[in-house]
């Protein structure tokens, strides 16, 4: 350690200082840790964490951002922040603490550790401690933490590419990022004509090992426009070699480093978005600059939305700072800014209250109001027709009691979970969630009502019960809270059903139950309980060993008279494909995409397009929630043509995506050209929408059903084989 800082010891600390962990923490860090993924119960050296900050309204917030004081009677740094943009202003913060002992031997220790890493890192004074919540992610191995830098990172070492003005003139430079796994960042694609200037001006690897130089990131390394250029004119066109050298392949953690493999998600998407290739006939507009964040391999062990919220915020605190820079360098006023974020989880409030969601949301708003365009695109999802999404309304109780059916998998190896959400301004005190076998035995009884126990302490009211298996070992949990203060959650955690240790607990697979009854004190319930399944599956082949659980419900119909999918909802059921959104995609920030296939043959007009059987849609009636598709993009070529064509990890190569998160990055790139040219009064009207009215493609006739999924404009892809692009963009 620097500056005689050690790691010897526990770090001391006057008093005990709790931070409130919600109910995915007591799971996986309680009963539940022997069954989570090898990250959260091996080795835990460095704990990361999203924090919701309640600061002292009596004094400045902007103040609080010092930091000055420990208040713990050391000097010892024991947490640390990645790349900050603004944080004086915004009330998350991601940060890491160091944990001396190198496991987690409880609840109430990781609460001790977490909070008394917060208050090094803030103003104790100024900041109410015991107020805030935080949101566990997975670890930092040490091999990629620098655990001797300061409290912050340091300034990058980048400087403007003195060139850049003379080649493109008066052309607006913008920039697009993207927020991926396995990125290929010295891709021809990301190259200027020449092949030997990069567009890439900023890329940070989050779980690559470090390099002992490089202290301008927390945790990985960080790749500059030079450094890049640097490789390609050393390595030239031996990207095998060249990633090698860079270290780029040392993400590895058990799954192989993901930019060795020929395919990934986050080339295809990157591709998409702002790739430009000679024997496409595209010439790379370089005065489209971009950042790339790379995020952890184990982001996709764990496809239920924990584990993950350090890192996404981490990765826009980075781009934001990046992009000041890159405005301060090459002297542009108010830079437009594109996201592309493809990547969703189903569960969630999907009322843009999950603390991710509010935290993205308030640094896009703050980057607006300050005069900058940013544009964050999401896709819709992919649930459609996985029967995760389920909701409960007045009409569905009888005589007080309303019932869903929860199928749990044979040889599943994570857990499963099931979300119930009451609206806001919902007293569901009158309500109690009763859990049903499938041998038709009641397992667990819980009041939506805060347990007595917990008054006076930090945190939201809530209550939770253990489940146990049929042989009375714990491998469960029935948990209630009043999220962020302001809506009830009932929270349904089991086991798996065949763990990878074969001497844990293991839950009973079958057809679960889950009941909700009230008493006639309660009065009629004004809007529906929504009900949102957990992801559980692979995006790739990651061998977490996942079966996805779902709603199993007899009076949801699957198919159509003619043998078709059904892609409508079935009345009489409480199953509804309508309002399977994302639940990272129901912020007011967000530009959400759908996919579509084109509906008459490949080249055919968009008028004639359809929504892609899995494309997730926004709601329809009275719900109590809001977000809905804006746009859509192709995500399919046709009913029978799966997919779109983009780019592999190496240049020249070629790789086949299916899913909305393929549609999301053809409107990221039609928004960033248009932020190229757009007047700022266009672009100022234009933010109302997220930026909607930008786009060009073909709007008009389309049903409310398929508005729900597709939005109000169905944007064509800028290349695909085969596609006659003037068909496509026919109105």
């Amino acid at each position: 350690m620097s500056n005689g800082e050690t790691h010897d010891d526990p770090p001391p600390h006057d008093e005990p200082i709790p931070i409130y962990l919600g109910p995915y923490e007591t799971w996986n860090f309680g009963d539940g840790r022997a069954y989570a993924f090898p990250a959260l119960r091996e080795h835990v050296e460095f704990i990361t964490a999203l924090a919701e900050i309640k600061f002292d309204k009596t004094v400045d917030a902007a103040a609080a951002a010092g930091g000055g004081t420990t208040g713990i009677g050391t000097t010892q740094r024991l947490a640390w922040n990645p790349t900050l943009w603004n944080p004086q202003y915004l009330h998350f913060r991601p940060f890491v603490v160091y944990n001396p002992s190198g496991r987690i031997d409880g609840l109430e220790s990781l609460r001790l550790l977490l909070g008394t890493g917060l208050k090094q890192l803030l103003n104790p004074l100024l900041v109410d401690i015991e107020q805030s919540r935080a949101r566990i992610a997975f670890p930092i191995p040490r091999r990629a933490m620098h655990p001797d830098q300061g409290r912050d990172p340091e300034e990058p070492d980048w400087c403007p590419d003195e060139g850049l003005r003379g080649r493109i003139g008066d052309r607006r430079i913008t920039i697009f990022a993207v927020i991926d796994d396995g990125l290929p960042f010295a891709h021809r694609n990301f190259r200027d004509a020449s092949g030997a200037r990069t567009r890439v001006e900023f890329c940070w690897l989050q779980a690559a090992t470090i390099c002992d130089k490089q202290h301008s990131v927390l945790f990985g390394r960080e790749y500059t426009r030079e450094r890049i250029e640097e490789l390609i004119d050393q390595f030239g066109g031996d990207e095998d070699e060249l990633y090698r050298e860079a270290g780029a392949t040392t993400d590895r953690d058990d799954l192989g480093s993901l930019i060795n493999r020929h395919a990934t998600h986050g080339a295809h998407v990157m591709d998409l978005g702002t790739g430009y290739a000679e024997e496409r006939g595209e010439t790379p507009p370089e005065e489209i600059r971009v950042i790339a964040v790379q995020l952890p391999n184990t982001i996709a062990w764990d496809t239920s939305g924990f584990g993950k919220d350090m890192y996404m915020l981490s990765a826009f605190h980075y781009i934001f700072d990046r992009a000041d820079r890159i405005a301060k360098g090459y002297c542009i006023e108010n830079v437009r800014l594109v996201i592309n974020f493809s990547y969703g989880f189903s569960g969630g409030r999907h009322d843009g209250g999950t603390e991710l969601e509010a935290a993205i949301n308030e640094m896009v708003q703050l980057r607006r109001k300050s005069g900058s365009p940013t544009a964050l695109v999401l896709p819709s999802g992919n649930n459609f027709l996985d029967a995760m999404h389920a909701r409960i309304s007045e009409a569905d109780f009888k005589d007080n009691r309303a019932e869903l059916y929860w199928r749990i998998q044979p040889n599943d190896r994570t857990s499963s979970y099931l979300e119930l959400w009451f609206a806001k301004g919902i007293d569901p005190s009158k309500y109690v969630v009763e859990l049903h076998d499938p041998f038709g035995q009641v397992r667990q009884t819980i009041s939506v009502t805060p347990d007595p126990i917990y008054k006076g302490q930090p945190g939201d009211p809530r209550r939770t019960s253990g489940l146990q298996n049929q042989s009375g070992q714990s491998a469960g949990e029935l948990s209630a809270d009043c999220h962020r203060g302001d809506c009830w959650r009932v929270l349904v955690v089991m086991a798996p059903t065949e763990p990878d240790d074969a001497s844990l607990p293991a839950m009973e697979a079958g057809r679960w139950t889950v009941v909700v009854t009230r008493g006639d004190a309660a009065g009629p319930l004004k809007l529906p309980i929504q009900c949102w399944i957990q992801r559980a599956d692979d995006p790739e082949s990651l061998r977490s060993g996942s079966r996805q659980s779902y709603f199993d419900h007899a009076d949801n119909v699957h198919y159509t008279p003619q043998g078709d999918l059904k892609e409508t909802d079935t009345f009489e059921s409480e199953v509804k494909r309508f309002g399977s959104l994302s639940g990272l995609a129901t912020g007011q920030t967000s530009l959400i995409v759908g996919g579509y296939r084109l509906g008459a043959g490949v080249g055919s007009s968009l008028k004639y397009a359809r929504p892609a059987s899995y494309s997730s849609a926004g709601t329809r009636g009275e719900t109590g929630l809001s977000a809905q598709v804006a746009c859509a993009s192709m995500s399919d070529r046709s009913r029978v043509l799966s997919g779109t064509w983009a780019a592999g990890n190496r240049s020249g190569s070629l790789s086949l995506v299916q899913g909305t998160s393929a549609a999301a990055p053809f409107v990221a790139r039609q928004l960033a050209t248009a932020f190229v040219t757009a007047d700022d009064a266009s672009v100022a009207q234009a933010e109302t929408q997220n930026y909607r009215d930008l786009l060009r493609g073909y709007d008009g006739d389309a049903d409310e059903p398929t508005t729900a999924r597709l939005g109000a404009i169905r944007v064509p892809p800028h290349w695909q084989p085969g596609l006659d692009l003037t068909l496509l963009d026919e109105n």
